[in-house]
């Protein structure tokens, strides 16, 4: 067990401060065995997994499967979103996005179609639009009017659309974290799944 932990060490901090695995070994972890076992559990938990999804059984520290490339990669990702665009926002864990699930949900089109539908006058024969829209409004749960003035739709000064913006762009920002790889194509339903407020 000893040399369980030790091992699942190792891979913890690795995978935190963005060091492979290999060469993680040959430096002073920053954490705890307690704290790293902790959070080994507070991921499986999250994805509704056991540790041999990422991990070769008895062979704790190598990051030979693909699933121990991805779990890098969101780790690293949930990192810099928590420590940049949602560091006002209280920050997001793998839990907000997977909730027991090893896939989080995606938006289906009858969700989108729901509201573009809906305020079809309105996006005037855009369908771009009404996709981007119908998106925003099925993932947070709301209605066209909490970024929007009905009475005047152009209208720019809205705080909500300032923040949808800002979210816009960082979930453009993290294809980075996937480069080389095939892209989990993360959307706003992902954290958000139907709630204005993403659960923690």
């Amino acid at each position: 067990m000893r040399h369980l932990t030790i091992a699942l060490w190792v891979s913890v901090w690795a995978l935190s401060v963005g060091v492979p695995a290999a060469s993680a070994q040959q430096t002073a972890p920053a954490s705890t065995p307690e704290a790293v076992q902790a959070k080994m559990q507070e991921w499986s938990k999250a994805l509704g997994v056991e540790c041999t999804h990422c991990h070769l059984d008895g062979q704790w520290s190598l990051p030979y499967m693909p699933t121990f490339d991805l779990a890098y990669r969101m780790s690293r990702m949930v990192n810099d979103l928590n420590n940049g665009a949602l560091k006002a926002y209280g920050g997001i864990t793998c839990n907000t996005c997977h909730q027991g699930q090893l896939t989080p949900p995606k938006i289906t089109q009858a969700q989108w179609e729901r509201d573009a539908k809906r305020y079809e006058k309105v996006f005037n024969g855009d369908t771009s639009l009404a996709l981007q829209m119908g998106v925003f409004t099925a993932s947070l749960g709301v209605g066209c009017s909490h970024c929007h003035d009905p009475n005047n739709w152009g209208w720019d000064e809205s705080p909500n659309k300032h923040v949808a913006r800002r979210m816009r762009g960082m979930v453009g920002s993290i294809n980075k974290h996937f480069a080389g790889v095939k892209n989990p194509e993360i959307g706003c339903i992902a954290c958000h799944q139907g709630k204005l407020k993403p659960s923690r």
